[in-house]
């Protein structure tokens, strides 16, 4: 799940709003993780503003920042010059998480282009309250990229299908871990797998309509 989601002026460094969905205190996220976060936005600022001086144009950044306990993804949107952030649970599906924060982006500046500027010069932030609720409304309330697949058939069918060589036994064994509660992330790391090499096994497998995400 999502835990904050930042907006914050590529200009600047300074924080237009940002919106909660879960405490940091109910999860895993460490102030070390927070303390890297914030690390990161300061140097992607300082390449921005570096930029700037140089009369170059800066374009668009996208970084993301996997780790045991929490997906980061930065992206910078040189039309606006203003940095979407969020830090999520690392179970959270970070292709998810990339096309959500573009259309938060996408949405912000569509809402409020006129209000930037003015903002740049008095920093009243009041008028970008209203992204919020889109904000909820895009990423359901923090869930979007959450991913728990569910087994669609029982385990006797199962075996069936694996007798008949559909789905080979290391295939059988992640499809009968997909009880609707337990991440890909969780799966590979009981399995000693990539969570890349999982999601081709589970693709394989949502083809097959033994699963589903």
């Amino acid at each position: 799940m999502i835990y904050k989601i930042y907006l914050i002026d590529g200009d600047n460094g300074i924080s237009i709003l940002e919106a909660s969905f879960k405490d940091f205190q109910e999860g895993k996220i460490n102030n070390d993780i927070i303390t890297g976060f914030f690390k990161e936005i300061n140097r992607i600022i300082d390449n921005i503003q570096d930029a700037m001086v140089k009369g170059e144009k800066k374009n668009e950044l996208m970084r993301t920042v996997e780790s045991e306990n929490s997906t980061i993804v930065i992206f910078y949107h040189p039309l606006s010059r203003v940095l979407f952030c969020s830090i999520s649970d690392a179970d959270d599906n970070s292709d998810r998480l990339i096309d959500v924060i573009r259309k938060i982006a996408n949405r912000f500046w569509k809402k409020h282009k006129s209000d930037i500027e003015f903002f740049r010069d008095t920093t009243e932030k009041s008028r970008f309250q209203t992204i919020i609720t889109d904000i909820e409304n895009l990423t359901h309330g923090g869930t979007i990229a959450e991913v728990f697949p569910k087994l669609l058939i029982n385990v006797s069918v199962l075996k069936k299908i694996v007798s008949m060589g559909m789905i080979n036994d290391a295939e059988f064994q992640i499809a009968v871990k997909c009880d609707g509660k337990t991440s890909p992330l969780e799966i590979s790391r009981s399995f000693g797998k990539t969570q890349q090499e999982i999601y081709e096994s589970l693709n394989k497998l949502i083809q097959l309509d033994i699963i589903q995400i």
